[in-house]
């Protein structure tokens, strides 16, 4: 129980932005660090529905709140998802053999492809905000369960999926995980979908769901497009399962 508390001050002090007490750097610890990560998008979708909460009882222009609203889950994870996201679209949409798009996703360099599709994915987001911001409370409430459901089918996949490369944070993080952490994880899921329905009944019980295949949709997408899975393409699951599901709440 140690270990796990241990990896959520990890996690958290890895994957956003608030401030958490120093905690030793024990790879016994590792493992929690990707368990944990769907209880950080916990703690995020709590704060993005207070504060979205906030701001739509307020009298601030929609446009402003809109732009608020859209860019909170990216500015408290300092924005490491967002990278991750351009990376693999500059590595994905190069269409080059899959030793070139690999060597395209280690590459530090923003490319074209990144640039357009963050651009995209800016236009998409805002305007979806602007009709969930319109609607009634019981839409943002499903802003709670976006970050969590995002994060528990990238850290799923994250575990069971071979890895691009024995280098970096999931290859270290995933050295000693079992399927002890696959099936803790899997809880978190679960439970998370049907507190959706208790919170929102069937409207966010829908929600939940969506996110779910898209998120797996998204996971399968990008790892047969790199044969494998790392941290970059962790991002790029979270960012677009959760922006899509937006999209999704926006229309319905």
């Amino acid at each position: 129980m140690i270990r796990f508390f241990e990896g959520l001050i990890l996690a958290l002090s890895m994957y956003t932005i608030i401030p958490m007490p120093q905690t030793k750097w024990n790879e016994k610890n590792f493992p929690f660090i990707l368990v944990n990560l769907p209880l950080v998008g916990f703690l995020i979708g709590i704060l993005w529905y207070m504060l979205s909460l906030m701001l739509v009882n307020s009298s601030i222009h929609n446009e402003m709140i809109t732009f608020i609203i859209m860019i909170f889950p990216l500015i408290i994870t300092g924005f490491i998802h967002i990278d991750g996201y351009m990376d693999t679209c500059d590595a994905i949409f190069s269409r080059a053999s899959l030793e070139k798009k690999r060597e395209i996703l280690k590459d530090s360099r923003v490319g074209a492809f990144a640039v357009i599709f963050v651009v995209a994915l800016t236009f998409f987001y805002f305007s979806s905000v602007v009709e969930i911001i319109r609607k009634d409370e019981i839409y943002l409430k499903a802003l709670i369960f976006i970050p969590v459901i995002s994060r528990c089918i990238a850290v799923l996949f994250a575990i069971k999926t071979k890895l691009i490369s024995e280098n970096g944070f999931i290859a270290t993080f995933r050295k000693d995980m079992n399927d002890l952490h696959f099936f803790i994880v899997l809880f978190i899921l679960i439970i998370s979908t049907i507190f959706s329905y208790l919170l929102g009944g069937v409207f966010l019980f829908k929600i939940s769901i969506s996110n779910i295949l898209i998120g797996v949709v998204a996971s399968i997408y990008c790892t047969k497009q790199m044969d494998g899975i790392s941290g970059d393409l962790c991002g790029f699951i979270i960012i677009v399962s959760s922006s899509l599901t937006v999209g999704f709440l926006s229309i319905i």
